[in-house]
Formats: C-alpha cells, structure tokens, sequence
C-alpha cells in the first residue's frame, strides 16, 4: 500500500468512531451506529445494496482465482468492480459526502492496480497485496457510511 492509501484508510477508519448522543445509543453504548448516514431514495438505496453484492460475489471470483493461482482471471473481476462511480446515476453521486466519493475513487484505483498488476505480473503475493488494500476501502467504508432510505425532496435547479 502506498501512503495515500494508507492515510486515505486511516481516515475513514478513524471517522467511523465519531460520536453520537447518548440517547441514540442501546443501553450498553456497544451497539449504536455511529456510522455517518447517507440519505437517499429507496431505489437509490437498491441500486447501492446491488452494487454490494456485485462487490461480494466479485470478491468471491478473485478469491477462487487466487486459490487456482489464475491470475489472469483477477482483472476479468477486478476490473468491472472499480467501476462503481462511473454506474452511478447523479441523483445518487448529489447525495454523497465528498469523502465517500475520494474513497470511491481510491478504491476504484486499487481495483486498477489489482487487475493490471495480476495480469501483468503474475505475482500471487502482489496480487494478495491488492487485494488487501481493496479490503481495506471496503471495510473504511463501511465503518463510516450507511445508507438510510428516505423520502428525498425535489430539489429545484
């Protein structure tokens, strides 16, 4: 991982420990989400959660990749994942805070750099290396954000 990276992962990390009032809070204080909330439609909210899963069932490929030693199999699923801002609509890219969208395209670069470098090199370990800074992002991000479906209003341009 390269210092942006590092300092970027950092950063949401650390946000996802903001506070909130006690009265949000279960009894314990163990369990309350702290993460920031993005509001959005429900369809935006569906579009996200889809987007998830594609995430998931792509990292599922890469990891079957890895284990058969296929390299070049990586980049066939790492390459359409770093996609995500490019899929989204602008009605959804206008709620976003602008550190999701830095960390969007961090990770976006992240899943470049895992599919040219499995391709290119070959190297299992660097391939395992990408692959950890990808996790990272994704885990920063969901420490930090929800997405909470809401009745939006119109906005008027």
């Amino acid at each position: 991982m390269n210092f942006r990276s590092i300092t970027l992962a950092l950063l949401f990390v650390s946000t996802a420990s903001i506070s909130i009032p006690a009265s949000a809070q279960d009894t314990s204080g163990r369990y309350a989400d702290k993460r920031i909330a993005i509001n959005v439609s429900p369809a935006e909210k569906n579009q996200v959660l889809a987007e998830m899963r594609e995430f998931l069932h792509g990292m599922h490929g890469i990891h079957i990749s890895l284990a058969r030693q296929d390299t070049k199999s990586i980049g066939l699923y790492a390459r359409p994942m770093g996609q995500l801002l490019d899929r989204m609509p602008t009605s959804l890219k206008e709620h976003l805070p602008e550190e999701f969208t830095q960390l969007a395209i961090a990770m976006k670069e992240a899943f470049e750099n895992l599919a040219r470098d499995a391709e290119t090199t070959g190297d299992i370990s660097k391939t395992h290396e990408n692959l950890a800074e990808v996790m990272t992002y994704c885990s920063g991000c969901h420490d930090t954000y929800r997405f909470n479906a809401t009745q939006l209003k119109i906005r008027n341009k």
